[in-house]
């Protein structure tokens, strides 16, 4: 058998093989914008975010970072890498906190790629916060442990309002609870929970309950528990439950984190 040379094979080979040998970018990092303020609305000069210092107006820019794969390992794997920033965030006389952003095929985006944090509030070291004025007239959703002693709860525009590392491991938290087989009754699968505070300590609380259903059957559909409940702030870190249905949730508890858009409280001694 005779092999002949042909040029045009030997090129394309060639080709083929610096192809396959090529880089392609990836998103390390979208550019970033947003402002740092406090819990005033008040803008916060001088605060470091990732490498930047905000401004006067507490605006801040990161710039895009992208790093180059090659092109053969890329093709292997089949699709997009994963994005994941984490920026810190850092002023004096404020509790440091961080910028977290994931996405599971984010590091596919194209040159230019943009994310905009809108606003990132800040927290102070001695922030002080009026429980009272926080919870008349709002709305909130909790969950809670087994036996309640411990209840997490959300303030209805939380979703909106969080935006950093701190206040997402509160989240965390309440959605652990909510949907926990373990500690939940037989046969249960999650509980919704919202309290309605009035501006005279009184509240209205609705519970849904949802259940396991199976194709065997028979199947038990969702279930609300509507009732009246009190409440009332003692010795400024303690709140009194109390006069629901929903027996569990008549306690006094301490007040063990707070914050603007969330609380968690844990039971003790009347």
């Amino acid at each position: 058998m005779v092999f002949r040379y042909s040029p045009f094979k030997t090129v394309s080979l060639a080709l083929a093989i610096l192809s396959l040998s090529s880089c392609i970018s990836r998103l390390g990092r979208p550019n970033i914008t947003g402002v740092i303020v406090d819990y005033d609305k008040h803008p916060i000069a001088g605060c470091q975010v990732g490498e930047s210092i905000t401004a006067k107006d507490g605006s801040f820019s990161l710039k895009e970072i992208r790093y180059n794969k090659f092109l053969l390992s890329e093709m292997m794997v089949m699709e997009a890498p994963p994005l994941r920033v984490s920026e810190r965030i850092v002023k004096e006389g404020f509790e440091p906190d961080e910028i977290f952003i994931w996405s599971t095929f984010g590091g596919g985006r194209r040159k230019g790629a943009k994310y905009q944090m809108d606003t990132i509030y800040l927290r102070k070291v001695d922030q002080q916060f009026d429980l009272s004025a926080l919870l008349k007239r709002s709305k909130w959703e909790l969950s809670y442990t087994k036996n309640a002693d411990t209840v997490y709860m959300i303030r209805d525009g939380f979703n909106a309002w969080c935006k950093t590392s701190r206040c997402n491991s509160i989240y965390q938290d309440y959605r652990s609870k909510r949907d926990d087989l373990k500690i939940l009754p037989e046969g249960m699968i999650s509980r919704e929970v919202v309290l309605q505070f009035d501006a005279d300590h009184g509240a209205v609380l609705q519970q849904i309950q949802f259940y396991k259903h199976t194709f065997d059957g028979p199947n038990k559909e969702p279930d609300t528990l509507n009732t009246q409940m009190t409440w009332k702030m003692s010795d400024g870190n303690r709140m009194r439950l109390g006069k629901s249905t929903l027996s569990l949730l008549n306690n006094t508890y301490r007040l063990a984190k707070i914050d603007l858009y969330s609380l968690i409280l844990i039971k003790t001694e009347s």
